[in-house]
């Protein structure tokens, strides 16, 4: 990995993701709360592209490897466009509540077109190259933000939100990088 993409993705990305989700309860908020929280909206801005940049270079490394890379780079852009869409509506429920569903809509949907996109490529890359020792820890992914999901009435919360958006593209280029050893 180059260092840029290593420096990006292991320290300023994350680093910047905790200092932003550090301004409200990890456990009990989410993001689009802190990211309405005053002051806070141009970095809840910020930190959505950082992580539309990281998830982008995870699947750099590994989209190249399927065989329906259209199919999935379409539904990757129209994920990411819809997560980009919902951070610009503000998540102000008391104030504008058809605005705020709106965002969680988005938000939600997005987020699970891009679960979706993922596991279609690790199948395909599984079908494809056999080798992934990795299965377990994406199981572990999505197990965590399903059920999450679930027992909150279909919210999330911000250590949710942090984990899969690091974990999410670190995995991507693990899954890159032992695919291209074993070619």
């Amino acid at each position: 990995m180059k260092t840029a993409e290593f420096v990006y993705l292991y320290l300023i990305y994350p680093l910047y993701t905790y200092w932003f989700a550090s301004h409200a309860s990890l456990l009990n908020e989410n993001l689009s709360y802190v990211g309405n929280l005053e002051g806070m909206h141009i970095h809840f801005i910020i930190w959505a592209f950082s992580c539309v940049v990281a998830l982008s270079l995870g699947f750099s490394k590994c989209i190249r490897f399927c065989i329906h890379k259209k199919l999935i780079l379409s539904g990757i852009a129209f994920s990411a466009m819809m997560f980009l869409s919902s951070v610009l509506l503000p998540y102000l429920p008391e104030s504008y509540p058809v605005i705020a569903q709106f965002h969680i809509t988005l938000s939600f949907a997005g987020l699970i077109l891009l679960l979706i996109m993922i596991a279609i490529l690790v199948l395909e890359l599984r079908w494809i190259y056999l080798i992934f020792p990795y299965d377990q820890i994406l199981i572990l992914i999505y197990g965590i933000a399903l059920g999450i999901f679930g027992s909150h009435y279909m919210s999330v919360n911000s250590l949710v939100e942090v984990f899969l958006g690091i974990a999410l593209p670190i995995y991507l280029i693990s899954l890159g990088r032992k695919i291209t050893k074993n070619e």
